[in-house]
């Protein structure tokens, strides 16, 4: 059935020339309540997933931070018509695996329990109750224990930190949830998240696996056409600009425990993915520090042994994103690591990469990109991000084309764009009685925070 979505031969033979990749476009229709199905069949199994996807833009939890988190969870703690342990009882007997989060629900089913099992996920989408106010009190209990192990964890701490600096508390990518916050989260505030974002108008349905499109458009009609439109409205849009520091400074988290420091070099970026540059950009990156064959590796792993891996992230993202290298290396080399780090940006920014580096990332990028479509279900997923990114028609049956056709001067041009020694935040979560003294050898002022991001005097 593989061969029926997509032809392709592996790896690229030759990257000078056009590589014929055909995908085959999911099946499409919309709902008159405004609930935007797609249907990719494969019927070399009894099997079908069927997902459910919100679009929606990010919003402040402010004294609520973590309620998506606990939301997610609730979403199957009860119905109208089938208590928590019903449901679960139902879901187990028929052998139907369920995921919920905010962000929506999907279901992996056989095929005879199709029906079942979107009969089930019709009654959470349209009857939940969140009255459930012993499952809401273990949740919040977890949730507690969860807050007490990010404390000591420093990548937790990195990420959080890496947020708040970045984006700033008061931003929806900064915030964070608390003992206070998690506490904070009443039944009344989930039903009504539930109320504002759980509409069909804004979101997509997939059927992937032994299911026809006629037989989707049943099931549709029967179990989701009394879903009710709601308001679009989202609020105005409330993302500023972004925390982006005008020098490189050193933020510094001090863990007395630690014998490792956990680094992150980066800042906050404006870029998507209908971007003109968004191809040579990930190539870029991948050139930089994406991978065992990238510069960044190379040097700090197989040269000088500093650490047992890093990377480079390149973050899309609709509204804004991020670069950021990351890595962990023992106390004493922190200053050497950093120095290596800023090193390699510095190269690649000022000249430009060699043609056997590009080639090696294009053939690795576009040999992922072919695997990654062995999987129905990126085939939807595909569709669906070209839909909610606004992405040109075509963009992901395009995809090989494009990474192929991005030369050197384009990879060089991003590198000026996005990779800069100029300003940015050297983040450590680390010991500062053992790294401080080296760190103090950098003409970069240091700045201390605290496990949540807050400047210490």
């Amino acid at each position: 059935m593989f061969s029926q979505i997509v032809n392709r031969s592996f790896p690229p033979k030759s990257l000078t020339r056009k590589t014929v990749i055909n995908i085959e476009k999911p099946k499409f229709f919309q709902m008159k309540n405004g609930l935007k199905v797609l249907v990719v069949e494969n019927h070399k199994l009894p099997l079908v997933r069927v997902g459910l996807e919100l679009d929606y833009k990010p919003f402040l939890e402010k004294d609520k931070a973590g309620i998506k988190k606990i939301f997610g969870q609730m979403l199957r703690s009860g119905t109208k018509n089938s208590s928590k342990e019903e449901l679960d009882e139902i879901i187990d007997y028929i052998g139907t695996t369920m995921y919920t989060s905010f962000s929506g629900i999907s279901i992996s089913t056989l095929k005879k329990h199709l029906e079942k099992s979107i009969a089930i996920m019709s009654d959470i989408l349209m009857n939940s109750q969140f009255d459930n106010s012993k499952e809401l009190e273990k949740i919040v209990k977890q949730k507690i224990i969860d807050i007490n192990l990010s404390e000591k964890d420093p990548n937790a701490i990195l990420q959080r930190v890496r947020n708040v600096l970045y984006f700033g508390k008061d931003h929806p990518y900064g915030e964070y949830e608390t003992y206070d916050t998690i506490k904070n989260i009443t039944l009344k505030d989930l039903k009504k998240l539930y109320r504002k974002y759980y509409i069909p108008n804004t979101s997509y349905l997939s059927f992937i696996g032994d299911v026809s499109l006629k037989e989707a458009k049943q099931l549709c009609e029967h179990y989701l056409s009394k879903w009710k439109k709601g308001s679009c409205s989202q609020g105005k849009k409330i993302l500023k600009k972004s925390n982006i520091s005008p020098k490189i400074e050193i933020d510094l988290v001090d863990i007395p425990s630690l014998t490792q420091s956990t680094i992150c070099y980066g800042g906050p970026i404006y870029f998507q993915k209908n971007d003109p540059t968004y191809f040579s950009s990930i190539l870029a990156n991948g050139i930089l520090g994406g991978g065992p064959q990238s510069r960044l590796f190379l040097n700090l792993r197989e040269k000088k042994a500093y650490t047992y891996g890093i990377y480079s992230v390149l973050k899309s993202d609709r509204d804004i994103g991020y670069f950021s290298v990351y890595t962990q290396v023992r106390n004493g080399v922190t200053d050497q690591a950093i120095k290596d780090i800023l090193k390699e940006i510095v190269e690649i920014t000022t000249n430009k990469v060699t043609p056997e580096e590009l080639n090696i990332k294009k053939k690795e990028i576009c040999g992922l990109f072919i695997l990654d479509l062995e999987d129905p279900n990126r085939i939807s997923d595909l569709f669906i991000s070209e839909l909610k990114n606004n992405l040109p028609s075509g963009f992901y049956k395009n995809y090989l084309n494009s990474v192929q056709s991005v030369t050197i001067s384009d990879v060089h041009s991003s590198c000026k764009k996005f990779f800069s020694v100029k300003n940015g935040r050297i983040l450590i979560i680390g010991k500062a009685n053992e790294i401080l003294p080296i760190l103090r050898n950098f003409d970069y002022p240091i700045r201390f925070f605290d496990k949540f991001g807050t400047m210490l005097k």
